[in-house]
């Protein structure tokens, strides 16, 4: 709905509009549907564009009908404004022209008039037979059907909960929802999605992606001891995983050169037991900082708003001597096109720049997004990665395939 189905503001509101949104922006959000039609808000859009102000808040609104966007803008504007006699008898008129069967009481509950006064309005567009008359006229049950409702603050935000909307139809859960977790559910229905098998590789290819659990990748993918120079990758952060951590601290002290190094984010909340578990088997090295910009990440148990995460890093054996490198790494934004958890690939990039040289064996035992293995094509070293999940070693296969290959160095 583009069209503002309500008179425009007086010159003088207009301008008091305009000048608030110059001096404090938007405060109240635009409401858009989820093909970002406005259903409210024309005017304050309108103020956006004159005055150069791309972002602003939108509340986007999915699963309402036409009549219900309608009804919808009406309750909001009716209830911030107050139309003159005139304006209200000439929104009446062009109801009724258009729905001419609603009932008066309904149409004045609505409008926030009398029934009184549409029935006025009613008899005088029958007198000019702009209407007809009609013997009984239907009702409304006054409900709206429960929505999704997504609120965002930028233009980009407003059209990627658009964009997720319509992908996901009546699948969306009909309730306040947040963004992270409609794109989110997007992704994973495109997972589901997915078809196909998932070709075996060569022997002497550079890049390999196996099906496998990592307790059994050495037999699978004929990786032998002291053979890898790094392991990097991202563990699952939940309870559920703590039980292998120590299977993965035995598996990098039989498969890395000595002084070869484990790299794996981490999550805070089992953070002591996970560091616990692979000192059995490797040396403490160092920890670094993932940071991001944006949302923060709630972790409710500790009412912590969280805007990092640990990079942990182990050695088999003695530290060997590398070339400089630093231990924060900030981040503009968290790309998730191919996984949930996936790493940015420039992040995972300079990682590998760090920990690895040109031809290096590199093994990703969590692949998931597969990040670690498009890093290491892109800068011409070896990787051995594998997942548990079909579904994610072909979409993998299918990342790898179709992303751009960059400078190896």
């Amino acid at each position: 709905m583009t069209t503002n189905i309500l008179p425009d503001l007086t010159t003088w509101e207009y301008d008091a509009l305009k000048a608030s949104i110059r001096r404090w922006k938007v405060l109240l959000p635009v409401v858009k549907d989820e093909n970002g039609d406005i259903i409210d808000g024309h005017q304050r859009v309108r103020a956006c564009e004159e005055l150069g102000i791309a972002d602003y808040p939108v509340l986007t609104l999915a699963g309402l009908t036409d009549d219900e966007k309608r009804d919808h803008a009406y309750i909001l504007n009716l209830v911030r404004r107050r139309l003159n006699q005139q304006q209200m008898r000439g929104l009446i008129a062009a109801e009724l022209r258009r729905t001419p069967d609603l009932s008066d009481n309904w149409l004045a509950q609505t409008l926030g008039t009398t029934d009184k006064t549409v029935t006025a309005v009613r008899e005088e567009l029958i007198s000019t037979s702009e209407i007809p008359k009609f013997d009984a006229l239907k009702g409304k049950d006054g409900k709206y059907r429960r929505v999704t409702r997504i609120t965002t603050n930028t233009a980009d935000e407003a059209q990627r909960a658009q964009m997720a909307l319509k992908i996901l139809g009546d699948d969306a859960p009909k309730k306040d929802w947040d963004l992270r977790l409609a794109e989110q559910r997007v992704r994973r229905s495109k997972r589901e999605q997915v078809t196909g098998t998932i070709p075996q590789p060569s022997a002497d290819a550079k890049v390999r992606l196996q099906n496998c659990h990592f307790q059994k990748l050495e037999e699978v993918a004929g990786i032998e001891p002291n053979s890898v120079d790094l392991i990097l990758t991202d563990i699952p952060y939940g309870e559920d995983f703590l039980p292998q951590v120590a299977d993965l601290g035995a598996f990098a002290f039989r498969v890395l050169v000595d002084g070869g190094l484990l790299v794996t984010y981490s999550g805070h909340y089992y953070l002591d037991r996970v560091m616990g578990a692979l000192g059995k088997h490797l040396t403490w090295g160092w920890s670094a900082a993932s940071m991001w910009m944006g949302d923060a990440s709630i972790i409710h148990p500790r009412q912590v708003a969280s805007k990092w995460k640990p990079i942990l890093i182990f050695s088999k054996g003695q530290w060997r001597k590398r070339g400089r490198w630093q231990d924060l790494s900030v981040r503009k934004s968290k790309e998730k096109n191919w996984h949930d958890w996936q790493q940015p690939l420039a992040e995972v990039e300079m990682l590998v720049r760090y920990f690895s040289a040109p031809d290096d064996l590199v093994v990703d035992p969590c692949g998931g997004g597969f990040t670690t293995a498009v890093a290491c094509r892109n800068l011409g070293r070896r990787c051995i990665s594998c997942d548990i999940e079909e579904t994610a070693v072909i979409r993998g296969q299918e990342r790898l395939a179709g992303e751009t290959a960059g400078l190896a160095g």
